[in-house]
């Protein structure tokens, strides 16, 4: 993974060495798991709000985070002319 600055944002270009994880920073509510991404020299952490009554509107988020990493998935593979056999 590879991290740039290209004038509107920082970009992350990944690859099939990034890891994605969601590791544990403690008990309660006051230590919420976080959602790690990692490859090379680079790190992305998303951390859920502090406040815990957004955490259902960061759950809606990482819904839809997942759901949009499908679509792209979906479109690299068909681009490639390679689908994930494990959906069929």
């Amino acid at each position: 993974m590879t991290a740039t600055w290209d004038g509107l944002g920082l970009r992350w270009t990944v690859g099939a060495s990034t890891e994605v994880t969601v590791e544990e920073t403690g008990t309660g509510g006051s230590h919420p798991p976080v959602l790690v991404l990692a490859g090379g020299l680079c790190v992305v952490t998303l951390v859920p709000p502090e406040d815990q009554t957004a955490w259902t509107g960061c759950a809606v988020f990482l819904r839809q985070l997942r759901d949009h990493a499908e679509d792209l998935a979906a479109l690299l593979e068909a681009r490639t002319g390679r689908h994930d056999r494990a959906q069929g």
